[in-house]
């Protein structure tokens, strides 16, 4: 805890208590003596069966129901008597800052930037428009006002491309926030092609048409981040990180990840830091090319999904964002190591496995056993067993659930009935684990 100090005085909320990185959180501040209560919108979360966890709150879901989720946090906060909130997942980091005077109305301490700052890293037509005049090399970025805009552009750009959402949550009139991500099919290899793509995101997410997504140049090469704590534009912790496998193999969801050290990476992603005059944590990720170039993707204004790896690698990301919650300018340890390697998603790393087996790789699966040999699964910790223990369950479970829905579906889809309810989608799933 910090030097004389009451360690009830600096009671926390931990929001997103069920994902990876919110587990991590929990237990990076429940290691020091911090009075944790670990949060989340489902019974049990993986932070709240943690041993460095006092209590637990369930909510209701940001995504679904934020003014329901606001309400509920407020009470909480008001009634508990916390020094900090920290929310950690990207649809709750979004919600808290966009009410971020209401809950601080409570007395209590919020582990994010105020909204007007935090926008400029959600909304990634701002953020690129924020780097267009620095050194960093970026993508071609169009923002479109229209499908319209989109075909008079179409003739004139270098392809591939590749069309994402502004953010990867997006508000809907009513306030929900619905997930978006980049996959298979976000891709276009010619004017026609990114037509009819753009024109079908729109059909598909009537939601978009206040937002329209952006078209980028797609830039092929290995993922790369560096990420850290800063304050007032500077990094002053910081750890960088590349993907050793990722789901899709083309680019996505990292499942073994490393860390690493790149001056070039670093200064790169300091200067982006400063033109957004960040404070708190941040991710700013790269793709490293094959000719040697770090071009910027995103970045990400909260927690990320692989902070555990930064914690097990000496840059104790949580502890230090909570002491400058207090106040106290983090600072970075003289050294940390780039030689753990964790195995994030067990059954993203199974999905790498079928997708490079299918491709005709069969030289995969000797990876994808080796990986056990020398990986960290992220969840496992033997003086906190019961997470570790729970979360392999859990996923299964979510699994025989999803192909039982699926299975569901087709029986439906072949009677011809409508179905009866909407079920999770893998990636929503995934975004347990996922912050990226």
């Amino acid at each position: 805890m910090m030097p004389d100090s009451d360690p009830d005085a600096y009671r926390t909320l931990v929001l997103d208590a069920d994902s990876q990185a919110g587990l991590c959180v929990v237990r990076s501040l429940g290691k020091r003596g911090v009075p944790v209560t670990a949060a989340s919108d489902t019974d049990r979360s993986l932070g709240a069966l943690s041993r460095y966890s006092e209590n637990a709150v369930t909510h209701h879901p940001p995504a679904e129901a934020p003014d329901a989720f606001v309400d509920q946090l407020v009470d909480v906060l008001a009634a508990g008597d916390y020094f900090a909130v920290i929310p950690v997942n990207d649809a709750t980091t979004k919600v808290v800052a966009q009410r971020k005077a209401r809950l601080e109305a409570t007395g209590t301490t919020v582990g994010v930037p105020d909204w007007d700052r935090a926008k400029l890293a959600y909304d990634k037509a701002r953020t690129f428009e924020l780097a267009e005049p620095l050194s960093v090399p970026t993508p071609a970025t169009h923002a479109p006002d229209s499908l319209a805009d989109v075909e008079r552009l179409a003739d004139d750009l270098a392809y591939p491309v590749v069309v994402k959402s502004r953010s990867k949550y997006v508000d809907d009139p009513a306030g929900r926030l619905h997930l978006h991500r980049v996959g298979d099919d976000s891709y276009a290899d010619g004017p026609g092609e990114l037509v009819a793509t753009y024109r079908d995101v729109l059909a598909r997410n009537d939601h978009l048409d206040a937002v329209p997504p952006l078209v980028q140049a797609y830039v092929p090469g290995e993922t790369t981040t560096t990420v850290g704590v800063a304050e007032d534009g500077e990094f002053r912790a910081w750890f960088q990180e590349r993907r050793l496998r990722t789901t899709p193999h083309s680019g996505g969801n990292s499942t073994v990840i490393t860390g690493m050290r790149d001056t070039r990476m670093r200064d790169h992603a300091a200067e982006v830091v400063d033109a957004l005059e960040w404070t708190g944590p941040i991710q700013v990720e790269f793709m490293h090319t094959p000719d040697d170039e770090y071009y910027l993707i995103e970045v990400n204004g909260r927690y990320w999904g692989s902070v555990p790896l930064a914690v097990d690698s000496g840059v104790d990301v949580p502890w230090l964002h909570l002491c400058q919650l207090d106040g106290h300018t983090p600072t970075n340890p003289p050294v940390y190591r780039d030689d753990v390697i964790h195995q994030r998603l067990l059954y993203g790393d199974i999905k790498w496995l079928a997708e490079r087996l299918s491709d005709g790789h069969p030289l995969a699966a000797a990876r994808f056993l080796a990986a056990f040999g020398y990986a960290r699964p992220v969840f496992l910790r033997s003086e906190d067993p019961l997470p570790s223990a729970v979360a392999p369950l859990q996923w299964f479970g979510q699994r025989a659930q999803k192909v039982y829905e699926e299975a569901q579906d087709k029986l439906v889809s072949e009677s011809g009935e409508p179905a009866v309810e909407e079920t999770m989608s893998t990636d929503e799933l995934q975004l347990r684990d996922e912050s990226v």
